[in-house]
């Protein structure tokens, strides 16, 4: 190879590896902590803030803000739901990503969705037992309580959910007890992933193949909602 062709080829290498060096250099950046922690206890003119590290105003909309149990909860009638905007803080990079929310269930449906066309994940009821769907490859799966172990039913009560993405596994925690695990096929990462819960406003992707999974979502409240990067 003459030496002109030699550094041509090496400048169309080096230009090849930009956008992988780029998006590696993104990752590597994003900061690890408390990414979300909606406070529902301290909403102004309609704006729900964040008690994190970096600064978010959620707009309640439609929503309200209802006193039970001694706090303050974001009641989740038929067909509502809350977008958060969002910011590239909330988008997972294969690190582990862990998402949890306190609920009152009183009807099946989805809780909270986040995700884009190709991934994402989806917290959901169906007869009143909580479930979870997770897309971070090529198939979607489905994280759920075994039969042989009892099958909880969260109807007119509060239940605390956890599901934790690491790179390679996913585990569903519910009341602070693991319900399932299952090995992931690629780590879950992605741009653009749009949060909202309570009712989607079209039907998530993921969900695709999965006929008993209702496109409305559940009634009940939001007690709290995080997102941890780590």
């Amino acid at each position: 190879m003459k030496a002109r062709d030699r550094l041509k080829w090496m400048g169309l290498t080096t230009l090849a590896a930009l956008p992988w060096r780029a998006a590696a250099a993104i990752e590597r950046h994003l900061p690890p902590g408390l990414m979300l922690n909606l406070d529902f206890q301290n909403v102004t003119n309609g704006l729900i803030p964040s008690k994190s590290l970096y600064p978010l105003h959620v707009p309640l909309g439609d929503l309200t803000i209802e006193w039970a149990n001694y706090r303050n909860m974001l009641s989740i009638m038929d067909g509502q739901g809350l977008d958060i905007p969002h910011s590239s803080l909330l988008d997972p990079d294969g690190r582990e990503w862990i998402v949890t929310a306190r609920i009152f269930v009183l009807s099946d449906g989805i809780v909270l969705s986040q995700g884009n066309d190709e991934h994402g994940y989806v917290i959901y009821l169906t007869d009143h037992a909580v479930r979870a769907t997770i897309r971070s490859g090529a198939y979607s799966m489905t994280l759920k309580e075994r039969e042989d172990r009892g099958i909880g039913n969260y109807r007119k009560k509060w239940v605390t959910i956890e599901l934790r993405i690491k790179p390679d596994t996913a585990i569903l925690s519910l009341n602070r007890k693991r319900v399932a695990m299952l090995s992931l096929d690629a780590p879950f990462r992605g741009t653009d992933m749009q949060i909202r819960l309570g009712a989607p406003r079209t039907r998530p992707p993921i969900l695709k193949n999965l006929l008993d999974v209702e496109d409305s979502g559940f009634t009940g409240a939001f007690a709290s909602f995080k997102i941890i990067r780590q």
